[in-house]
């Protein structure tokens, strides 16, 4: 125990002295100081033992320039942790973010190259295939039934006639048949004036106003015409014709606009973009509902491509806040454009998927880096946080605190010495504590024998006088209130009673005051609460206060006087107001009274409610005692405050390092 005793004096009062304590998220350093002298105090260096190994070299310089940085800039443990953790993931995280990064780009490239290759095969297969239609057209418009009813239709007999036509019909259906693209055939006869076609013999001709055009070279044009919300290839014979000359017919070929859309759509089937068919001026273009809030988009685009002349181009374009990447390539055969939009997301989204897994993978080192340091970092930092907390309850006073610690180490061991130091220091504060309660309890002692005397004097002298007037009935009622009086004075066997013991000894005070002085004054009082009946208080602690307003307050009052006492009960304290109406007190003689009662320390000698505020606090604390004002009913107020409750001590704190 001496050692413990001689520990504390010599090292951790050195810190219990300091005006600042060390906070618990004060840098790592300072706390390592604490430990390190701690720990010399207690005799647990091992420098003796200590290896000291010799420093790595690296050729770069790199690991030594850091661990001089480290060294120089003075951070903390936690911080070095992290920075050790961070400066071998970095490098790592860097050359894989380096290395998807060219991957992106690489397979991004292929991937427009593949895209490209798609388009390229599209338009490709959709120009065979109206080029295959465009040379079905020419061969029907050369047609000899055709020539034949545009021409002969008048010296021909209705039997010929019939079958002229019913051959043509069967052609133009095998002409639709030939071909998904292909929705209906007409031919349209002026000389006539019918219109035959896939389904039926009109009477009617069709206003044909689209003149086929003429190549350079005679032939016939391979343009998709457009008009009335049709698609089509037209046809006429013959071929060469003077200027504002009615050809002999017109072969049209409307083209199924839901079939070119259907494969349109299949351009981009899984990739949910979108693809427009233009006109060679661009004055149609086939194209879904869904694309059709796109188009106003990407025309400048396809109007500036077709002014510059270029069969294939690409970019990236954004569009309400999404980036898409458009591939455009012109079909010189069919004088059409064809323009396909891709989100980037649908090419790039496995690419930013596995972005996203890195940057979550780097997140992760990261983060498993900070944990493990902090862990490693709460290893010793615990520790000490908590015999710093230790340190700051014993400097508060809190000596019997117990700390715990489950390993059986350095800090297990300076945990056990410092228990031991503080239970001796609880020991040696008990002794003191016990020698000033006793010294109290004399010092009471002394204060209650000052009051027993003090009402003796004209006690029996009050009982002659009634004696001799022979009121039997007043001689018996102040003898027995006096033998109880006197019978409370006189009992020494306990220090404090219950406050209704107290009280009832006021009573008979009360009683035997207002059968001396029925005629000059009057007692008015309340019931002890319930709650506080059996709240231990010092003896003889009500009465004094009321001695107070009869033979102070009231002493020159011919008739009159008037003494209250209430019962004010709070949640934790019992106000006990006494007021008297006595007018001889003056404003002064109140502050006065107010000053001695904060300066009681000064005291050598006390009687009366001086006597009485002392023993309150000695008993429950500076916060209880006497406080006096000024009456409401113009005497002395005296509002006396006791604790509602006896206050239970706590067990013996404990803190938990580790």
């Amino acid at each position: 125990m001496f050692r413990s005793t001689s520990l504390f004096e010599a090292g951790i009062a050195p810190f219990l002295d300091r005006k600042e304590m060390i906070d618990a998220d004060a840098d790592l350093d300072d706390c390592f100081v604490i430990c390190r002298s701690t720990l010399l105090i207690f005799r647990l260096s091992t420098m003796n033992n200590a290896v000291i190994m010799p420093p790595y070299r690296n050729p770069w310089g790199l690991e030594r320039n850091v661990m001089r940085l480290l060294r120089e800039r003075g951070f903390s443990i936690y911080a070095k942790l992290l920075i050790s953790f961070l400066f071998v993931v970095l490098p790592l995280y860097v050359i894989a973010l380096i290395s998807n990064q060219n991957g992106s780009e690489m397979v991004k490239e292929e991937l427009r190259r593949s895209l490209g290759s798609k388009v390229h095969f599209y338009l490709s297969t959709f120009d065979s295939e109206m080029m295959r239609i465009v040379q079905l057209r020419n061969e029907y418009v050369s047609d000899k039934d055709l020539q034949d009813i545009s021409l002969l239709s008048p010296i021909m007999s209705d039997y010929q006639y019939t079958q002229s036509v019913s051959r043509i019909i069967d052609r133009l259906n095998v002409l639709k048949s030939s071909s998904l693209y292909v929705r209906d055939v007409k031919v349209s006869v002026p000389s006539l004036n019918r219109t035959i076609s896939t389904k039926t013999y009109s009477d009617s001709l069709e206003n044909t106003e689209l003149s086929p055009k003429k190549n350079m070279n005679g032939a016939l044009d391979a343009s998709i015409l457009q008009a009335d919300n049709q698609y089509y290839i037209a046809g006429s014979y013959p071929l060469a014709l003077p200027q504002d000359t009615a050809p002999l017919y017109y072969v049209k070929i409307t083209l199924s606009e839901e079939k070119i859309m259907q494969s349109l759509s299949d351009i981009n089937h899984n990739l949910k973009g979108g693809a427009i068919l233009f006109g060679s001026d661009l004055s149609w273009s086939i194209h879904s509902e869904s694309e059709k809030p796109f188009l106003p988009q990407v025309l400048p685009y396809a109007q500036e491509m077709a002014k510059s002349g270029a069969n294939e181009a690409s970019q990236l374009m954004r569009s309400n806040g999404k980036d898409y990447f458009v591939f455009y390539e012109r079909s010189p055969k069919l004088n059409t454009a064809l323009l396909v939009y891709i989100p980037e997301d649908e090419i790039l989204g496995p690419l930013k998927k596995n972005r996203i897994w890195l940057w979550t993978l780097s997140i992760v080192s990261v983060t498993i880096s900070v944990l493990f340091s902090v862990w490693i970092h709460r290893l010793i930092r615990r520790p000490i946080r908590t015999m710093v907390q230790a340190l700051r309850n014993v400097e508060a006073g809190r000596t019997g605190i117990v700390i715990h610690y489950r390993f059986k180490d350095e800090f297990g061991y300076m945990y056990n010495q410092f228990n031991a130091m503080t239970k001796r220091l609880n020991v040696l504060i008990h002794e003191v504590y016990e020698q000033q309660i006793r010294a109290q309890r004399a010092e009471l002692k002394q204060l209650q024998s000052q009051i027993n005397p003090h009402f003796l004097y004209n006690s029996y002298f009050v009982l002659y006088r009634i004696a001799r007037l022979h009121d039997i009935d007043n001689v018996i009622r102040l003898a027995q209130h006096l033998g109880d009086y006197f019978r409370f004075i006189t009992r020494s066997s306990n220090d404090e009673v219950p406050l209704s013991e107290e009280w009832k000894h006021t009573l008979a005070y009360i009683e035997i005051q207002m059968i001396r002085y029925r005629k000059r004054m009057q007692t008015r009082y309340d019931e002890i609460p319930e709650a506080c009946r059996e709240i231990k208080v010092p003896r003889l602690l009500l009465q004094p206060v009321m001695e107070n307003a009869y033979e102070h307050g009231l002493t020159n009052k011919a008739s009159g006087g008037l003494v209250t006492v209430q019962f004010l009960y709070r949640e934790r304290s019992l106000t006990i107001v006494i007021e008297d109406n006595g007018d001889e007190l003056s404003s002064e003689q109140i502050r006065l009274m107010q000053q001695k009662l904060k300066q009681y320390d000064d005291w050598t000698e006390t009687t009366g409610i001086l006597n009485v505020h002392k023993r309150i606090q000695l008993k429950f604390g500076s916060r209880f005692g006497l406080q006096v004002s000024r009456a409401s009913i113009g005497g002395l107020r005296v509002e006396m405050t006791i604790p509602a409750q006896e206050e239970e001590n706590g067990d013996v704190p404990t803190v938990s390092g580790g």
